[in-house]
C-alpha cells in the first residue's frame, strides 16, 4: 500500500506531561515496572488480555473510587478467568466485576467537598439570574428526599423513576434514590405520552416524581393532561407504583385531582421522620441506572447498568482521556432523556462544578450557552455538531465574541463531527488552544469506545484514539467470521474483544438476556461485542472515522460508505440547511439505491443547478459510486428528541417496510413526507443523472 501524505495536525496539546493520563502513565510504569512513553503503549498495555484486569484495577484505585475504608492489598481482581484455552474471556454474560467489592454511588458523588464550595450553577431558561448550589446544599435536599423515600416504603432494588427537566431536584432525587439502593430511571417532559409509558411500563417503578410543566424557548408548557394521561394508563397496568409525586415548576400549579395515586411535593416532604443521609453499602455490580435505547423503531429496550461499572467508566472517560480536574467547570447540553445526563452526573464525583442548564440553547439569545460560558469560566463545554453547526450558519464566532480562554476542551456527541466542522471550529469559531473531542459510545455502555486524549493530537475528520481498556477492531463487514481490516484502512463493523466494567448487566423485562445476546453477540458470537457502528482508521495518523451505523450503511452496487461522508458535503454548502440520507432496496428491487432529502435555507430552493452541483463536489470528493441516485428538496428532517437523525425510519418506510414509530421522535409528523418516494420508478425505468 502507497505511503499516505502526511497530514498537518489542527491542535497539538501545549503541556502534556501536566494531564491526567501522563500521571496514569507514570503510576502504572512504577508499580508494574513497565516502561510505557506514548498513549499508545499504555492503550496496549490496558487490553492485553494479560493485563485487562489490572489495568481496570489500576485505573478503580487510581481515580480514587474504592471507599475509604479500603485499602489497596484489600482489593482483588476486577474480575476472573481472563484466559480461557488461550482465548479471552466470553463478553456474555457479562463478567462480574470487583465481586468482592462494597460501593454506594451517592456516596462516591457527595464524598470529601468542602461544604461551603459551590457544587451546581444552575440556570434554567426565563428565570433570571445563576442559582449557586453549594455542596452543603446539595446534601442537605438530598437527606430531605431521602428521609421521604423511606418514609414512602422505597427500599434497595426497587425502582424510582422521574419525568423532569434537567435541573437540581433531578440531581438530588437521583442521589437519594442510589442512597438507598434503588434503581433510578429517567424521562424528559417534551417525552410523548406514549413514550413515556412504553419505557415506565416495562420497569413498573415503585414512585414517580414529575415536573407540572416546563420552559422551552420563551413558551411555558403545561403537562396537566400529559401526566393525567400517563398516570392513569401506568397505574391500571402496574399495581407496584404507589405515588405520582407532582413537583412545581415556576410557580405554575396543576390540578392533583386529576392525577392517578398523585401526591403533591408537599405531601411527599411530610413523609420525612428526620433521618439522617446515610449510604448502603452494595456490591459494587449492584443495579443503579435503567436507560432507555432510542426506540425509533419500536418499544426501547431497558439497559440496566451497575453502579461501580458507571462510576469508573465515567471517571476513566472524564478524567483519564478527556483531563477533568477538581477546578474544572464543567458543561454538558443534555436532557434527562439521555445517557449524558447520567454521565454529567456522575462527573460531579470529580469535585469539578457543574453548569446545569435547563431550556432552549437558542433562546432568548443564540449564543446563550456561550454567555453562560463566559460568565462562569466554564473550562469543558459539551455539545453536539448540530449545535456547532448552527453557530457556523448565524456567524456566531465565540472566540471574536466572548472571553472564553479557558475554555480548555469542547466535547461533542450525538452524531458524526465534518471534516469542515473541524476546520470552522478551529479557524474561525473557537480559541485555538481549546481541544475538539469528538466521542462515541453511548446508552449501551455509559461512556465512550472512542473518544479523545489530552496528550495527542488533533485532525480535521478524526476522533483521535480509542478509549482505555476498551479492546477496539475493525472487522469486515461482509462477514459472518472474525476478520480484522483495521491495518488495511478499510471501512467495517467497530467490535470490542474484552469485557469492560459498563457492560449491561441485563436487559430489563421477559425476554431481556436473549434481547441483550441478540442485540450485541448475534454476529460473531460470545467473545466480540458489535457496537453496530460502521468506522475506519486512517493509516497515516491512527485516528477513528465514523461512518454512520452498520444498519444504515449505504451499499449502492456492493460499495459500502456511511451516510456521513455525504453529510460532509451537503454541509458545505450554504443554500441547505440539514440533509438525510438512506439507502432505497424495495421488495422488487435488484439493487439498492441512495436518495438524498435536503431542507433548504430561506430563500433558496433545490434547483437543477444546485442538484449537479452538490452531485459533483459528492463525485469530487469521494466517487461516482458515492452520488446518490436522486436528491429531493422537503420542508422537514426527522429527528429524535436526543438530536439524531431518524435514518432507519426513513429508509424503512421509501424501502416499503412496516416501521413503528416511538415517542421519541421529534417530529413524527415529518416521516410522512416520505412516503411517496417508495413509489419512485422501478429501477430500469430509472436513470442515473451523473
Amino acid at each position: 500500500m502507497a505511503e499516505l501524505p502526511p497530514k498537518s495536525p489542527l491542535w497539538i496539546p501545549a503541556h502534556p506531561e501536566s494531564t491526567n493520563v501522563a500521571k496514569f502513565i507514570k503510576y502504572v510504569n512504577e508499580k508494574h515496572r513497565l516502561q510505557l512513553e506514548t498513549y499508545d503503549d499504555l492503550w496496549n498495555w490496558s487490553v492485553h488480555p494479560q493485563n485487562i484486569r489490572e489495568f481496570w484495577r489500576d485505573a478503580y484505585i487510581f481515580l480514587g473510587i474504592p471507599p475509604r475504608s479500603r485499602n489497596e492489598a484489600q482489593i482483588g481482581p476486577a474480575f476472573e478467568n481472563v484466559l480461557q484455552h488461550g482465548k479471552p474471556p466470553p463478553m456474555f454474560p457479562p463478567p462480574t466485576f470487583f465481586p468482592s467489592e462494597k460501593f454506594n454511588i451517592a456516596e462516591f458523588i457527595l464524598r470529601d467537598h468542602t461544604d461551603d464550595q459551590i457544587a451546581i450553577y444552575f440556570v434554567r431558561e426565563g428565570k433570571p439570574g445563576i442559582e449557586n448550589i453549594t455542596w452543603s446544599s446539595l446534601k442537605k435536599h438530598t437527606a430531605e428526599a431521602y428521609d421521604a423515600m423511606i418514609g414512602s416504603g422505597v427500599k434497595a432494588g426497587d425502582k424510582v423513576a422521574v419525568v423532569m427537566s434537567n435541573s437540581v431536584n433531578a440531581i438530588f432525587l437521583s442521589l437519594a434514590t442510589l442512597a438507598i439502593g434503588a434503581i433510578w430511571s429517567s424521562a424528559s417532559p417534551d417525552l410523548g405520552t406514549k413514550a413515556i409509558i412504553d419505557r415506565y411500563d416495562q420497569i413498573k417503578p415503585k414512585i414517580i416524581f414529575t415536573d407540572d410543566a416546563y420552559v422551552y424557548a420563551g413558551k411555558r408548557i403545561s403537562l396537566e393532561d400529559r401526566i393525567e394521561s400517563w398516570s392513569r394508563s401506568l397505574t391500571e397496568q402496574n399495581d407496584q407504583l404507589q405515588d405520582v409525586v407532582v413537583l412545581p415548576y415556576c410557580g405554575v400549579s396543576l390540578n392533583i385531582s386529576r392525577v392517578s395515586r398523585g401526591i403533591t411535593w408537599e405531601e411527599f416532604r411530610r413523609r420525612g421522620r428526620g433521618r439522617r443521609l446515610s449510604f448502603l453499602e452494595l456490591p459494587f455490580s449492584h443495579p443503579a441506572f435503567i436507560l432507555f435505547s432510542s426506540g425509533t423503531t419500536g418499544t426501547p429496550k431497558c439497559i440496566v447498568h451497575s453502579a461501580g461499572g458507571v462510576a469508573l467508566k465515567v471517571n476513566t472517560d472524564s478524567r483519564l482521556q478527556h483531563d477533568m480536574r477538581p477546578d474544572d467547570v464543567f458543561f454538558q447540553y443534555t436532557t434527562t432523556s439521555w445517557v449524558m445526563w447520567v454521565l454529567n452526573f456522575v462527573n460531579l464525583s470529580t469535585g469539578a462544578t457543574m453548569l446545569l442548564y435547563d431550556g432552549s440553547p437558542f433562546h432568548p439569545e443564540p449564543d446563550t450557552l456561550l454567555r453562560l460560558a463566559e460568565e462562569l469560566g466554564v473550562t469543558i463545554f459539551g455539545t453536539s455538531p448540530r449545535y456547532l453547526s448552527e453557530l457556523a450558519s448565524r456567524n456566531i464566532i465565540p472566540r471574536d465574541k466572548y472571553k472564553i480562554t479557558n475554555l480548555r476542551t469542547v466535547t461533542s456527541t450525538g452524531s458524526v463531527l465534518s471534516e469542515d466542522q473541524y476546520e470552522w471550529f478551529y479557524r474561525h469559531g473557537f480559541p485555538r488552544t481549546t481541544q475538539l473531542i469528538s466521542m462515541s459510545g453511548g446508552t449501551d455502555i455509559a461512556g465512550c469506545f472512542v473518544g479523545g486524549c489530552s496528550i495527542l493530537p488533533i485532525y480535521a475528520g478524526e476522533i483521535q484514539t480509542k478509549c482505555l481498556g476498551m479492546s477496539i477492531d475493525i472487522l469486515d463487514a461482509s462477514k459472518t467470521d472474525p476478520v480484522s481490516i483495521e491495518a488495511l484502512g478499510e471501512p467495517g463493523e467497530m467490535v470490542c474483544k474484552q469485557p469492560f466494567p459498563s457492560q449491561p448487566l441485563q436487559f430489563y423485562g421477559p425476554g431481556g438476556q436473549e434481547k441483550y445476546l441478540s442485540s450485541y453477540f448475534s454476529r460473531f458470537g460470545d467473545h466480540i461485542w458489535c457496537q453496530g457502528d460502521f468506522i475506519k482508521e486512517v493509516l497515516n495518523t491512527k485516528g477513528l472515522v465514523l461512518l454512520g451505523r452498520s444498519d444504515g450503511v449505504l451499499n449502492p452496487s456492493g460499495v459500502r460508505f456511511g451516510s456521513s461522508e455525504i453529510y460532509a458535503v451537503t454541509e458545505t454548502l450554504k443554500e441547505i440547511s440539514d440533509a438525510i440520507c438512506v439507502g432505497q432496496r424495495r421488495s422488487f428491487d435488484n439493487d439498492e439505491i441512495v436518495l438524498l432529502f435536503v431542507k433548504m435555507k430561506q430563500p433558496y430552493k433545490l434547483t437543477a443547478e444546485l442538484t449537479a452541483s452538490l452531485k459533483d463536489a459528492i463525485k469530487e470528493r469521494y466517487s461516482i459510486r458515492h452520488v446518490p441516485a436522486y436528491v429531493f428538496e422537503v420542508p422537514d428532517i426527522p429527528y429524535t428528541i436526543n438530536g439524531k437523525k431518524c435514518e432507519i425510519n426513513v429508509k424503512q418506510i421509501v424501502s416499503g417496510m412496516n416501521t413503528k414509530v416511538s415517542g421519541t421522535v421529534a417530529n413524527p409528523q415529518s416521516l410522512k413526507l416520505y412516503e411517496k418516494y417508495y413509489h419512485l420508478p422501478r429501477r430500469e425505468k430509472a436513470k442515473l443523472k451523473l
